[in-house]
């Protein structure tokens, strides 16, 4: 069976050729010429290697250069810093990435907001991404810990990236700034060029080329497995001696080897040339064959056949070293020869043309996805937008009065999610506050998120209860539910003026309440959550907030946030993270929360919407606001005429003017006379409570009374033609006098009772109160 394999064939003319020199030629005069010869190898081959040495320095040089530069401009200007590495990696094919990592919190890293990282593909693209994303934290690393002290600049152990899949080596310089270290400017430089530089050297055969690092690890070598690992204790010893002299070994297999090695200014590298001693005294050996005929005839005969079969044997293989220069430059309709022999050649051919074809299809799929993809994250882009702008700030302050202070941070676990959280003013006095949770994530839940808050926004106007505000949205969100979706939802209505807080719950996580007491849960009945039954009723519980006291509402992203070990935050560390924020003193609790939940889940990442609003009751506004009146009496007339007496004189007492008394006695009587009259079908002990205060330009009016219902604002306005005198509907003409002379008139209704809210705007009087 006849031979076919290019290394078969090579081996026997080799073999062949070698036989032949080695019969022909002769060594007797070898030993008088061999000193001159060595001599001659070491000059030969330390230039080469000086030589070397400079060009690879050459090279790195305008990495540290660009390093160094980006960190001097980067520092003063950490907003250029991503188009400036783009620039620079795009202008310098060296460069297999570029980053600009800031420490964490740091002034460069709050101003530019992102950590950049710019990397070239195989294909020479370049992608970006935000190393502040990644999942683990870059500056826990060591390459970043010790990039940070890299004033000067300096080279880093090589190493292997993961995401790359390609042995790299990086320069780091940090970034200063006034002084101290604030960032790091770090490059990457494949070791592929360096393996191209020594592949690229005219250097004899047999010679290995080799760069190390100062650990001893091989950067580059003729080698390839080689890289990456560690040199021989004998080679690391030769070229710690501190000189450039050639170094003589004999721990390899094939004998003796001389080394000739040059430190690369800049570096701790060391470039290194081995050279055979047997491939030295070769050139002896083929000067004196020159000088004999038989055995330059050999020579050239052996040189001939090894061209001609070489040629021969290898010209398939120019024609797919060609062909895969087109697959290299996106070109992959071509046609390869016609395969005439089942060798090597032949079976690589049929894999090349294989493989030509399955990428065309690999890369027409990856373009349709990648496509398909940019559309998609743009479209999630756009909806985390429209999510976000439903939503409030993350920081109020009370303007009017300063009575309270509201914090609020939301964070979806992916690009939109299902928690919402809003807040909104029903009135001058009354303060909507909301947390919940809706029962998917993703797109989904976004949208029913959005639902929520537009409905609860519009209905709360109509509800001005918290319980009849949950049972509305309820109902609406129950209406066309066929995805059978539901929110949790804590809702709360404070009295910005006095710290009543009225709060109801659709089966939401319990809030946390602090002040002069340790943080506890508010445990009371909740109902069920949102969209689920349309009948459904919330309990209400009432609360009077003290001065200094903080409410937090939550969603379960919290404490359901669990470690690499699976463990679950819970309630009990939300409350001890709550507790020791409360000793640090004041600042924002939803964020100093939500740092502290990130540091327990670090290693496991977030699996669920976070919402947090935390609100703190000041009652900063409690001397402009005082209580001038706070009466309750029985429901009877002669009450009503005695209490509009005790009005008047203390509203005279606070220096208004005789007009907009006479305008609060006028409605007053309207109303409590009303609530006498009509709000009990016959004589009871109904009580009526009424609480007069006095802010710097109104006078604000509560009424309160347990009677019937009766909503003053569903009576319709009376026509006012012919005789009026006569006009005896019940709530008729009064309530329209009350909506005249009143500036804002507001009602309620819960299980205590009626409750109206009326203000008077009232000009500055000579002697008045300020």
């Amino acid at each position: 069976m006849a031979m076919r394999s290019i290394a078969s064939r090579l081996a026997l003319w080799v073999l062949i050729g070698a036989t032949l020199v080695v019969v022909a030629g002769g060594t007797l005069l070898f030993q008088l010429v061999s000193r001159q010869i060595l001599e001659h190898a070491h000059r030969e081959s330390g230039a080469l290697a000086n030589d070397v040495g400079n060009r690879i320095q050459g090279r790195l040089d305008k990495v540290t250069d660009i390093a160094q530069m980006l960190a001097a401009l980067i520092g003063p200007r950490p907003d250029d810093a991503q188009s400036l590495i783009h620039d620079a990696i795009q202008h310098n094919p060296d460069l297999a990435g570029l980053a600009a990592a800031y420490i964490p919190q740091s002034k460069a890293a709050r101003a530019s907001g992102q950590s950049p990282f710019v990397s070239r593909l195989d294909d020479g693209s370049l992608v970006s991404r935000d190393m502040l994303q990644d999942p683990s934290p870059y500056w826990e690393r060591p390459w970043f810990r010790t990039g940070l002290t890299c004033i000067d600049g300096c080279w880093q152990p090589p190493f292997v990236s993961q995401s790359r899949h390609r042995k790299l080596v990086n320069y780091s310089s940090a970034i200063v700034v006034d002084g101290q270290a604030i960032g790091v400017i770090n490059a990457d430089v494949t070791l592929e060029w360096l393996q191209g530089v020594l592949k690229g050297l005219n250097k004899p055969p047999g010679m290995e080329a080799f760069v190390i690092d100062q650990q001893g690890i091989y950067l580059a070598d003729d080698e390839p497995a080689r890289v990456g690992r560690q040199a021989t204790p004998r080679l690391l010893d030769a070229l710690k001696r501190g000189d450039v002299e050639p170094v003589r070994l004999t721990s390899r297999a094939e004998g003796p080897v001389w080394v000739y090695h040059a430190p690369i200014q800049g570096t701790h590298w060391q470039f290194g040339l081995v050279v055979p001693e047997v491939r030295i005294y070769a050139g002896v050996r083929q000067a004196f064959l020159g000088a004999l005929g038989v055995g330059a005839l050999a020579l050239l005969i052996l040189a001939i056949l090894m061209f001609a079969i070489t040629r021969r044997i290898m010209k398939p293989l120019g024609v797919l070293t060609e062909r895969a220069e087109h697959v290299a430059r996106g070109a992959l309709g071509f046609a390869l020869p016609a395969v005439r022999q089942r060798d090597e050649i032949g079976r690589l051919t049929h894999a090349f043309d294989r493989m030509r074809r399955e990428l065309a299809g690999h890369l027409a799929e990856l373009t349709r996805t990648a496509r398909e993809q940019q559309r998609l994250a743009s479209e999630l882009e756009i909806a985390h937008q429209i999510q976000t702008a439903l939503l409030p700030g993350a920081h109020y302050l009370d303007a009017r009065c300063s009575n309270f202070e509201l914090h609020a941070v939301l964070q979806p676990a992916r690009s939109v999610g299902g928690d919402l959280y809003s807040y909104f003013m029903l009135d001058d006095r009354h303060f909507y506050i909301m947390v919940g949770d809706v029962s998917d994530k993703g797109i989904p839940a976004a949208l029913f998120m959005a639902r929520a808050i537009t409905l609860a926004k519009a209905l709360a106007p109509r509800a001005r209860s918290p319980e009849r505000l949950l049972q509305l949205l309820n109902q609406e969100l129950c209406r066309n539910n066929d995805g059978c979706m539901f929110v949790s939802l804590l809702c709360g209505l404070l009295d910005t003026g006095s710290g009543n807080l009225i709060m109801a719950s659709a089966g939401h996580e319990p809030p946390v309440l602090w002040g002069s007491d340790a943080p506890h849960l508010l445990e009371f009945d909740t109902g069920p959550a949102l969209g689920l039954d349309d009948e459904a009723v919330y309990p209400v519980h009432r609360l009077q907030l003290r001065p200094g006291e903080t409410l937090l509402m939550y969603t379960d992203g919290i404490t359901e946030a669990m470690d690499s070990a699976l463990q679950m935050y819970g309630q009990e560390r939300m409350l001890a993270c709550l507790a020791d924020q409360d000793k640090a003193g004041d600042g924002d609790p939803a964020s100093l929360l939500l740092a502290d939940v990130e540091r327990f889940a670090a290693g496991h990442g977030q699996a669920d919407d976070i919402t947090v609003l935390a609100l703190r009751w000041h009652h900063a506004g409690l001397e402009r606001s005082a209580s001038m009146l706070d009466l309750t009496i029985t429901a009877s007339i002669e009450s009503v005429f005695d209490t509009l007496s005790r009005c008047d004189d203390a509203l005279r007492s606070a220096g208004i003017e005789s007009g907009v008394r006479e305008d609060v006695r006028l409605v007053l009587e309207e109303l409590m006379v009303n609530m006498v009259q009509h709000g009990y079908r016959e004589p009871s002990d109904g009580k009526i409570t009424l609480r007069l205060t006095m802010t710097e330009d109104a006078i604000l009016v509560e009424l309160h009374h347990d009677g019937q219902l009766f909503d003053p604002l569903q009576s319709p306005e009376p026509l006012l033609s012919g005789d009026i005198a006569d006009y005896d509907k019940e709530g008729g003409l009064g309530i329209h006098l009350v909506r005249v002379m009143a500036s804002d008139f507001n009602y309620a209704h819960d299980e205590q009772g009626n409750h109206l809210q009326l203000r008077f705007i009232y000009p500055p009087a000579a002697g008045a109160r300020s």
